[in-house]
């Protein structure tokens, strides 16, 4: 009912509901408010995944929160810029996305596809992760609808400026080799590239002395490794550096073409030697021939996926928040056919 046909006699009103519980209009009007808040902030609440000692939390279509105890490492998400560099949230945002199908999870996977268009471009992207008790895995398929044209895609890794400033993060090479860059503390009007490589393997991300993430972007568009970049977004008022991984950068795609990603993410305690070598493997089997989906199936076998399906006890899925929010809808009907009965014969 509209507020204006509420007179204030009526909101003094008391009723029972619930046994012998008494309530006014006016706290039950409250309480369904509450109610549908709850609701609608778990329905919208992010799934997460615990791997090792970090915390993959997933939006509903398919960005990525890492997280360790105490400590936020940065947001994951697949970008897009149109010619000239413009940017478009249908586009280049990744949860500005609409949904298409999904999202579908279980204890182990999680699994959305959207549809992304606006001026330059009209694609349908498609995420799958796989979470192993030792390292989870993203596979992103970019399908055109129509002709599409880009200055720029790129997968991003944002880290915020206040937890890395002055630290220091590594590019893999392609040969294993590391190369350190000390991020910039201070901000630096019309600079806002710190680096630029080509061929790269993968990163590595310390977030505290001795833990973090290592991580590799594949496509077989480079198999020799993919070209990287370390943006400074306070350039546009941001607040994290942004580690790009470049798909490609000034291109066109015509219709039902599709590009393929896979992201390997791999946390590490002590000595990231090990992931280091791991990732590096991955990219020498691709420049040697072996295909995006011969490599995703035998990452998806040595993470350990099987193992963390049965190990995880609660599942973490997306379907009980939608349950929970049925639920409340359904009693706030429920009330208010109360309140409409009450009113009715008062």
């Amino acid at each position: 009912m509209e507020e204006s046909e509420v007179s204030e006699s009526w909101l003094e009103l008391d009723f029972k509901c619930i046994g012998t519980i008494g309530f006014t209009v006016k706290k039950a009007r409250s309480f369904l408010l509450i109610s549908i808040l709850l609701a609608f902030q778990t329905t919208f609440a992010q799934p997460n995944y615990q791997v090792e000692h970090l915390i993959f939390m997933v939006s509903n279509r398919g960005a990525v929160r890492i997280s360790g105890e105490g400590y936020s490492l940065g947001t994951g998400s697949l970008m897009s810029w149109g010619p000239a560099w413009q940017w478009q949230d249908p586009c280049s945002w990744q949860d500005s996305w609409r949904l298409v199908s999904g999202p579908t999870g279980s204890e182990a996977e999680f699994e959305v596809e959207c549809h992304a268009q606006c001026n330059f471009a009209n694609f349908r992207p498609k995420m799958k992760y796989w979470f192993g008790t030792s390292a989870s895995l993203l596979e992103i398929n970019v399908t055109t609808v129509s002709d599409s044209s880009f200055a720029g895609m790129s997968w991003t890794l944002q880290i915020s400026v206040d937890q890395f400033k002055g630290r220091t993060i590594y590019i893999i090479g392609a040969d294993g080799k590391l190369t350190s860059l000390r991020l910039r503390e201070e901000y630096l009007q019309g600079q806002a590239q710190l680096v630029s490589v080509t061929g790269a393997a993968g990163w590595v991300i310390p977030a505290t002395e001795d833990a973090g993430i290592v991580y590799s972007v594949l496509s077989d568009l480079w198999p020799q490794g993919i070209p990287v970049s370390v943006d400074d977004e306070r350039e546009w008022a941001g607040g994290t550096y942004a580690l790009r991984n470049w798909l490609s950068q000034q291109f066109q795609l015509p219709a039902n073409q599709t590009l393929r990603l896979l992201i390997y993410m791999i946390p590490y305690k002590g000595d990231p030697t090990p992931a280091v070598d791991q990732v590096v493997e991955v990219l020498k089997k691709l420049a040697s021939g072996s295909t995006l989906s011969e490599l995703k199936a035998e990452i998806i076998a040595q993470i350990g996926v099987e193992e963390a399906l049965k190990a995880r006890v609660s599942p973490t899925t997306v379907y009980a928040p939608y349950v929970f929010l049925a639920v409340a809808v359904l009693a706030t009907v429920a009330v208010a056919f109360i309140l409409l009965r009450r009113r009715s014969s008062s």
